[in-house]
């Protein structure tokens, strides 16, 4: 394979930060929130299609806007950045794609609002990040992933609705690529750099790369690989991505690799991932990580050591040790997680975001997780996959093993899940309507689990990004206690089987 040249990194005004060489100037067309046509938008309330009638619920509640406008919620901002490095874009026109799937958390090394407990990333690991913005301001900066490829923007608009809503004419992706973006606290971008495969090692269990060194020997080559689904995670002080690629991995595997920064001028930076530190677990959807383990009531009861644990599935809740990342394939070939109860029957709940959050106030790790309706996820007029999405907030409680050397974690039970929910959609005149695609690919806590902010970074109808920060006093309300040894499916229901019950 042959390397893709890297971009010439671009750059925008920022405030308070050094902006980086060559962003250009807020665009307030470019950057606001894009308009839609009528069936891109569903009314939450609004129960004329069967797919939606007939569902079940959580608890056989109708979903609810966790950020309802009127009701003092709280607003989304909108995620943008210059696309016209690798794309031509037409006068007053807006790009192919805004970016999907964001994935972004806080810099803070203390994000929970302690320095009690070991700092959630190293120092070391964002050095050349620390050069280029400075110790101080790093706590009140965000970094994270956005996607550019196969959007959905255009989906199912004609040619004439596209030049009315001034879209992109594009059918294709003129790229496809993951991007790496520095964000301040007003959540504009003050750096970005494409994220690269550096090529020390074969990468790839069945489309392979070879590696590929650089000619002067000084190195090796680094190229753009496409990184489906990439979300962030942290894991014994650095940051990790995980992502999928099915023509080198296949599509039922996750993969996952550390992320490098170098730092390439005073105001630039380079993002790789190196192909010999690559490791995929199997099988599962939406895998995400557990590292942080939240405190215990006793002062010293701390887990033993930084363990690694997959939730392959949130229902039933199903998780394995990981080992990091040292073991990249098991020598026999087999993997011995299967679904956990898998003659049972389930929901269709899948997990959402990359890292489970510690809350050490209650012992518990917060996850976001989805549903789409119908459960397929065939081409409809909606869009290309599933639509009609919403989401539900749980926790995990795990359970405790003692041994000589401390506290071990043994496996997780679901301990509390709120009603689904959806987020306001800001294009939408209407207060109770929401995007029929919205994805929650991040998740980070900023501050105490009982005051603080939960920070959520969601895709809207895979074409633009969004960051919106939730109350951990409301989010607390509305995770509500699971029966012991109950999973998802036993709080699903039908709309009319609570009128039913209830009579």
């Amino acid at each position: 394979m042959d390397p893709i040249d890297p971009d010439e990194e671009v750059e925008k005004e920022s405030v308070p930060v050094v902006p980086q060489k060559g962003l250009p100037p807020f665009d307030n067309f470019k950057c606001s929130f894009r308009k839609y046509k009528p069936n891109r938008y569903y009314d939450v309330k609004d129960l004329s299609l069967d797919f939606l009638s007939k569902a079940e619920y959580i608890r056989g509640e109708l979903p609810f806007v966790i950020n309802p406008p009127s009701h003092d919620g709280s607003t989304p901002k909108k995620l943008c950045t210059d696309t016209s490095q690798w794309e031509e874009i037409l006068p007053n026109h807006r790009p192919f794609s805004d970016g999907q799937n964001p994935s972004f958390v806080s810099l803070k090394r203390y994000p929970y609002g302690t320095q009690k407990d070991q700092p959630r990333i190293n120092k070391d690991t964002i050095e050349p990040l620390v050069q280029i913005y400075g110790e101080s301001l790093m706590e009140n900066l965000y970094l994270g992933l956005l996607l550019f490829g196969d959007s959905q923007c255009r989906w199912n608009m004609s040619v004439e609705e596209l030049e009315t809503n001034k879209f992109s004419p594009l059918q294709k992706a003129p790229s496809k690529r993951s991007l790496v973006m520095v964000l301040n606290n007003k959540l504009d971008p003050i750096g970005t750099a494409v994220l690269e495969l550096e090529h020390d090692a074969i990468w790839g269990e069945k489309k392979k790369f070879g590696v590929i060194k650089k000619k002067d020997g000084s190195g090796y080559d680094t190229s753009i690989v496409e990184l489906d689904d990439a979300r962030l995670f942290f894991h014994d002080g650095r940051l990790n991505v995980l992502y999928r690629n099915g023509p080198s991995f296949g599509y039922e595997k996750q993969v996952q690799n550390p992320i490098h920064f170098e730092k390439v001028s005073d105001t630039e930076f380079k993002a790789t991932i190196r192909a010999s530190e690559t490791f995929s677990i199997c099988c599962g959807r939406n895998i995400a990580f557990i590292s942080e383990m939240p405190k215990h009531n006793a002062d010293d009861g701390i887990v033993s050591e930084r363990k690694l644990h997959a939730l392959t599935w949130v229902d039933p809740v199903t998780t394995k040790e990981v080992q990091y990342p040292k073991i990249i394939k098991r020598k026999d070939g087999k993997d011995n997680e299967r679904r956990r109860l898998a003659m049972r029957k389930k929901s269709s709940i899948h997990g959402t975001n990359g890292y489970l959050v510690p809350l050490h106030s209650t012992n518990e790790l917060l996850g976001i997780a989805h549903f789409h309706r119908p459960e397929h996820r065939q081409q409809s007029d909606y869009a290309r996959h599933g639509h009609h999405y919403t989401h539900a907030l749980f926790t995990l409680e795990p359970t405790e093993l003692s041994s000589e050397g401390g506290i071990e974690i043994d496996s997780f039970k679901l301990k509390r899940l709120s009603n689904e929910f959806v987020f306001s959609s800001p294009s939408s005149d209407n207060e109770n309507a929401a995007d029929v695609i919205q994805f929650a690919s991040g998740l980070d806590l900023i501050g105490s689990d009982l005051n603080g902010q939960l920070m959520v970074s969601y895709g809207i109808n895979d074409c633009e990004a969004a960051v919106v920060f939730l109350e951990m006093e409301k989010i607390n309300e509305l995770l509500l206690p699971v029966e012991d040894g109950h999973e998802v499916q036993n709080m699903m229901q039908k709309l009319d089987q609570i009128s039913e019950n209830t009579k």
